[in-house]
């Protein structure tokens, strides 16, 4: 009996893992996509100021 709890635990714990571990990778490729359309809006409003230069 104690042989089939451990393995319950186990798999939990192995399914609790992999949850962390695609929520971890979600939120660095979003992390990096916010931060990508940042830039490019700061290098819109760059090329839009320069050409209202000339």
């Amino acid at each position: 009996m104690e042989i089939i709890f451990m393995f319950v635990v186990g798999f939990i714990v192995f399914i609790i893992a992999i949850i962390a571990i695609i929520k971890g990778a979600t939120h660095r490729i979003k992390t990096s996509t916010d931060a990508l359309k940042q830039e490019v809006s700061n290098l819109k409003k760059r090329v839009s100021e320069l050409e209202n230069e000339k």
